[in-house]
């Protein structure tokens, strides 16, 4: 005899279907294996966390595969490339992430490394003293070699600032990073304005250091950026992502070898050549934020976060330069969304603090 079901209970029903159809789609997806992840990055000390998560097999540990990873000479053509969708993360530094918000709306998520003390100014040997004595006296009027646009030229500034020189007193010329060696070598411009390693050559070339960014006072920073479509469709990935990228931060703060020998892997297959004191010195002069400080970082609960104020100083520097047509909010564009996923999921935590067995 056939009986039917009643109306009250069919609603029901459905909603017990849909979920065990969702529940075959979410064993398929597991079937499927790990989610590949399209990035964009340059061959900088800023990837070779790629390569530490692919010598230690983390990717799979973290429920990813590397996808299509696109490697670019300068972030300019990482931006570029944003309409394409060919990357869907990209490591870059903090003025092409800027530039990539303006034009793109890139999400800021993770800050990849702290360059802060690998930007700076180098004095020619023979006026350091004097530059020191009275930097007023000896810099006000000369010009100084930097990559214009660039976050050497904007530590140079801080420090020019610190020194006491206004804006205009010292004129910059123009420079391309792999040229400004020789150009001190050949010129009698006092100081040049450029990061590690063009900063040890300089140094061997007749050269003092003189500041950086963080005697100066700012903060110089490389940024994870991700597209905002896919952020907001795949925030689990990005955040796994990220937690794997942290995760590879830890070794790169802690084991000095393993570092050096995937900082060697990783320029050999680029094409980049460091001697080893040079390696050592990418090593040295960078910091490596963990988890916590991160965190901190993008802290907003007693007002504007230290990354918001730090990237609008940039903006203003960049918005001053020509290089951006405005300065956006800040909120706009550094997103704490993924640290905030990351630090809600107890287990995706663990794995990026380097706790082992986590995932």
């Amino acid at each position: 005899m056939h009986t039917s079901v009643p109306a009250l209970r069919r609603p029901f029903l459905r909603r017990l279907a849909a979920a065990v159809f969702l529940s075959s789609l979410a064993g398929t997806a597991v079937a499927a294996g790990p989610t590949p992840v399209n990035v964009s990055y340059q061959v900088t000390i800023h990837g070779v966390p790629l390569q530490i998560a692919e010598d230690r097999d983390w990717w799979a540990e973290a429920g990813l595969k590397p996808g299509n990873m696109t490697s670019f000479v300068a972030g300019a053509q990482q931006v570029a490339a944003v309409p394409s969708k060919t990357w869907d993360i990209g490591l870059m530094g903090g003025p092409p992430a800027l530039l990539g918000a303006s034009r793109f709306n890139l999400q800021s998520v993770l800050i990849l490394i702290d360059d802060s003390r690998a930007s700076g100014v180098i004095a020619r040997d023979s006026v350091y003293d004097a530059i020191k004595a009275d930097p007023v006296k000896a810099l006000k009027g000369k010009q100084y070699l930097v990559p214009s646009n660039s976050t050497a030229d904007y530590a140079a500034q801080a420090c020019f600032a610190k020194m006491g020189l206004k804006p205009g007193d010292v004129q910059a010329v123009n420079i391309a990073p792999g040229a400004i060696v020789d150009a001190f070598k050949g010129s009698d411009i006092p100081v040049g304005a450029i990061w590690y390693p063009h900063m040890a050559r300089m140094e061997q070339a007749g050269g003092k250091p003189l500041c950086d960014g963080a005697t100066s006072g700012v903060v110089v920073t490389a940024n994870m950026v991700v597209r905002p479509d896919y952020l907001q469709e795949n925030l689990e990935t990005v955040a796994r992502f990220a937690a794997l990228y942290l995760r590879t931060l830890n070794v790169m703060r802690e084991d000095r070898s393993a570092t050096l020998a995937a900082m060697k892997t990783f320029y050999d297959k680029g094409g980049v050549v460091l001697s080893p004191d040079e390696m050592v010195g990418e090593v040295e002069t960078r910091d490596y934020w963990n988890l916590a400080e991160q965190t901190k970082a993008f802290d907003r609960s007693a007002g504007p976060s230290l990354l918001d104020k730090e990237s609008t100083r940039l903006a203003e520097f960049f918005k001053s330069a020509g290089t951006i047509p405005k300065v956006m909010d800040a909120k706009a564009y550094i997103n704490p969304v993924v640290i905030d996923y990351i630090n809600s999921h107890p287990k995706l935590k663990a794995f990026a603090e380097g706790k082992p067995g986590a995932l």
